[in-house]
This record gives structure tokens, sequence and C-alpha cells, in this order.
């Protein structure tokens, strides 16, 4: 899809729906002649109502009403908000293109504020849709769409990447649900987007595994789902939420890590009264830090436990409270406090609910 000199790819559904309105010659611009095909099609549409009805009621469109449809103000209308959108979309590509340049082998660059597209558009191109009804693309690509939600939210964060635009934009089609089932800025910590970005790892090669009946195409999904591990976990080294920098503030403090920290506490527990015992475990989980082992043998258990979820027919929720379990045991470095794993599970729950959305669906 061309927009405002820029080739971009919105979507398999998005680029079907522009080839039907190319063939069938539809142009912002309405001529005579065009004027003339909607007042008959309206005027056919009524008499075909009216043969339905049975009835004999006068039915005509007004002079007012054809003015409407095909006035100036409808048109310039029209112009100005195609002009904004084509504004918004290619505002989008360019910084996507810069941000490619950061590694140009690396596809997902080029979208990572929508990475759900880089696996539609490798699909798209391979005819993995051509035989699909517009409601198979459609659950196709917001199933991808789902899967990549929570790394596509750092991104947007990180790098000002599709902020405000929804490239899918078929709220109306799926019955309001969207593409996403959310990300929360402020709250979700590294340690939950590094159990996501496993877990939609799996489930993208689960996708494979069910959907892509050929073996030759599966083979290239899969390398390039590969790639999108490598790409999201460089992205999040290092990466901390808002919530976890003004925890580890908090932790800093009570340690007496800053000057004056014991004034700076003092004051912080007489001002929080019955909020103490959050403090206490913000504090707590400000000052937790991880090893690189601690960190591999984390990733591995989400692992088994993701292998023994897409094995299992029965046990749904016993399995997703292991998950939530190993999620709190490692953010919490396995404290048996009650108000901080509380703590912990709170701040991991639109995690843990987006990666219950997807799973439910392939499963």
């Amino acid at each position: 899809m061309t927009l405002g000199g820029c080739n971009l790819f919105m979507g398999a559904y998005a680029e079907r729906v522009a080839d039907r309105t190319l063939s069938a010659g539809i142009r912002l611009q309405i001529s005579e002649d065009q004027e003339r095909q909607i007042t008959n099609q309206v005027t056919e549409a009524v008499k075909q109502i009216k043969a339905l009805r049975n009835k004999q009621d006068s039915v005509a469109i007004s002079e007012e009403g054809k003015a409407f449809l095909c006035g100036d103000a409808v048109k310039e209308n029209m112009r100005d908000t195609t002009a904004l959108l084509e504004k918004m979309y290619t505002d989008n590509a360019k910084q996507q293109e810069k941000l490619q340049q950061t590694d140009p082998e690396d596809p997902f660059w080029g979208n990572t504020g929508n990475q759900w597209l880089v696996f539609s558009e490798q699909l798209h191109s391979n005819g993995f849709y051509d035989s699909m009804s517009d409601e198979e693309v459609i659950a196709m690509e917001s199933l991808l769409g789902k899967m990549t939600c929570g790394m596509d939210g750092v991104s947007n964060r990180l790098y000002d990447t599709g902020n405000g635009l929804n490239l899918y934009g078929m709220d109306f089609l799926t019955g309001g649900e969207g593409r996403t089932t959310g990300f929360d800025l402020f709250n979700e910590t590294s340690e939950s987007l590094t159990m996501d970005l496993e877990s939609s790892t799996a489930a993208l090669k689960y996708f494979g595994e069910k959907y892509i009946s050929d073996e030759g195409l599966r083979e290239e999904f899969n390398g390039l789902v590969d790639k999108y591990h490598s790409h999201n976990a460089e992205i999040l080294k290092g990466y901390q939420s808002p919530a976890e920098k003004m925890q580890k503030a908090i932790s800093n403090i009570q340690s007496g890590k800053y000057p004056n920290s014991a004034i700076f506490n003092s004051m912080s527990q007489v001002g929080m009264g019955d909020y103490s015992e959050r403090l206490n475990a913000n504090s707590h989980l400000g000052g937790v830090s991880h090893t690189g082992e601690e960190e591999s043998r984390y990733k591995q258990d989400i692992s088994a436990l993701l292998e023994q979820l897409k094995q299992r027919s029965s046990g749904w929720d016993d399995m997703w409270k292991k998950l939530e379990n190993t999620l709190v045991d490692y953010t919490s470095k396995d404290s048996s406090d009650k108000g901080i794993r509380q703590a912990a599970s709170e701040q991991a729950a639109t995690t843990l609910d987006r990666m219950q959305g997807y799973w439910s669906l392939l499963l």
C-alpha cells in the first residue's frame, strides 16, 4: 500500500481492502458519472426495500440528500481526513526507517512498535492468506498482534513508534476487542516482560505448528520468531519500568544509599501511615537483583511450564498459578512475606492477563 509516497505494509486485510478499492476504481474525487451512479444505487436499494416490505409508500431521494452525498463539503472533509491519516502513517514509517539503521539485518527494527506486521507480511508474501475469508484473515492478524503486544508496548515507550496509531484499525470487525489486551506502561517490570517474551516466542512457534501447513514456510516463520526473540531480548537489557525505578529509589533511601537517607526515610514513614506495608514491599522489590545464572534458570522454568501448558487438556488454572508463582518468586527473591508477594503479583497482572489471552485463543 502506498501512502504519501511511502510503501507501507499495514496488514494482509488492509492490503486486501486496498486492492478491492483500486480494482473497483474508487477515487477520492467524485465525478458526475459517479454522482449519478451513487444516486441510481441508492434509488435501486430503496426500490428493493419497498418490494420486500410490500408497501406502496412513495420514496424518493431529495435534492438536498443528493447534494449532501456528493457535495463539496463532504468531498473536502474526506480529503482532509485522508491527508491527516497519511501524515500519521508516513511519519511513523519515517521513524521506523531511522530505527532500521540500528541493525539493517534485523527486520524488526523496521516495525518494532508493530512487530506483528513483520510476521504478517512474511505470511502474506508467501500466500498464506490467499484462500482465507476476510474474517479468517482478521482473526489470524489479530492473534499475531495479541502475541506481540507486550514487546510492541515497550518499543512504543522507548522509541516513540506507533503511538496513537492503530495500524490494524479493525475494532469494529473484532467485536470491539481490538488487536491487543493492553500494555501497562507504568507497572510492567523487566521481570514480567521477560516472562512475556519467552511466552510470546513459544506462542508464535506454536502458531506456526498449528496454522502453517507448508513445511518450508513454517521453517522460515520459525526463523523469524528466533529473530523476534533476539531483537526484544536486546531491547529488554537494562530496561526498567517507571514502577521499578520508583521502587529502586525507595530501596536506596531506606538502605541509606543517599545522603540524609535516614531523614528522608523517617519522613516517608510518617507520611505514608497506613501505606507503610506497601512502602516496605516496594523497598524490598526495588532492592532485588539477579545473577546471570538466576535469570537463565528463570527463563528455563518458564519454558518448561509453557511446554506443559501446551500438552495439557485440563488444569489450565493450575498451570497459570504455577507461572504466576514462578514470576513472583523471581521478582521477590523467593520472599514468603504476603505483602511483598501480593505487590509483585499485582504489578504483573496485566502481563499475565495478556499471556492468558493469546494462549486461550491458541489452545
